[in-house]
């Protein structure tokens, strides 16, 4: 338990239960504090995941322990962390929810909690989650009880703005038709990685792409575990290598050296 968040071993420190319990936490939390032009509506928390084969069960937890304190929860499956962050800030969400243990080995899960504005709790926000987390959140009736949408267009958002961006010369990317050699160490790399490496016309060798959670290698993208991506960018004569971990929010580059 840090500023960071909760990480634990799946089924031994980390089990669905302290899972539903500090998702509750963070709802009872966002609902105290959703106010202003939105207080006409139920405050929403947004929901995301990495890979990992823990994470389908968390991910029902979770949205269990948010239901209970009368949240609604908007659930974006198996994405990037920065995805997460964007739809809370693109639904104008009370908060965010990240079950992932990013570039920590796969005996790992994690979650992570977003504010409002689509950044991580800073520490008075989070020992207020951790206050109500040991108090045990107030939860509500039959008639409260918060509701599932999913939101299946998040990745989509997230790469619109990304090739909006003006330094990014979208054509000139385009015409290069850059060779690219790819590592998303099964964890959620290819749910956005792949979209954005094809609308940037590039040519792609990958692998690791399956989305399973069954890391192949030490997931942190450091060169100790980046040898398999080494060969391939040589052997396939890539213009780059990308690896990235889990959750998509580190990336290492590769040259042909």
């Amino acid at each position: 338990v840090s500023v960071s968040g909760i990480r634990g071993h799946v089924g031994a420190d980390l089990t669905p239960e302290l899972v539903s319990r500090y998702a509750a936490a963070l709802g009872a939390w966002s609902r105290s504090t959703f106010s202003g032009a939105m207080s006409d509506r139920r405050p929403a928390v947004v929901l995301g995941r990495d890979a990992r084969t823990s994470g389908s069960m968390f991910a029902r937890s979770a949205a269990a322990g948010l239901m209970s304190v009368g949240v609604d929860v908007i659930d974006l499956g198996i994405v990037p962390t920065p995805t997460v962050q964007l739809a809370v800030e693109h639904h104008h969400a009370a908060a965010g929810l990240i079950l992932t243990a990013s570039h920590n080995p796969i005996e790992w899960n994690a979650l992570k909690f977003v504010g409002p504005d689509g950044i991580f709790l800073d520490h008075e926000a989070w020992q207020a989650v951790l206050s109500l987390a040991e108090q045990g959140p107030p939860r509500t009736g039959w008639s409260e009880i918060g509701v599932v949408q999913e939101d299946s267009k998040a990745i989509d958002r997230h790469l619109n703005g990304i090739l909006a961006l003006p330094m990014i010369d979208v054509a000139a990317i385009r015409a290069r038709r850059f060779a690219v050699a790819l590592d998303c160490v099964r964890g959620a790399g290819a749910s956005a990685i792949l979209p954005l490496l094809d609308r940037l016309s590039c040519r792609v060798q990958g692998i690791n792409l399956q989305m399973d959670g069954r890391f192949p290698h030490p997931p942190e993208p450091v060169p100790e575990n980046l040898g398999e991506l080494g060969e391939l960018v040589r052997k396939t004569r890539a213009d780059i290598g990308l690896a990235v971990d889990p959750d998509v929010d580190r990336l290492a580059l590769v040259d042909e050296t």
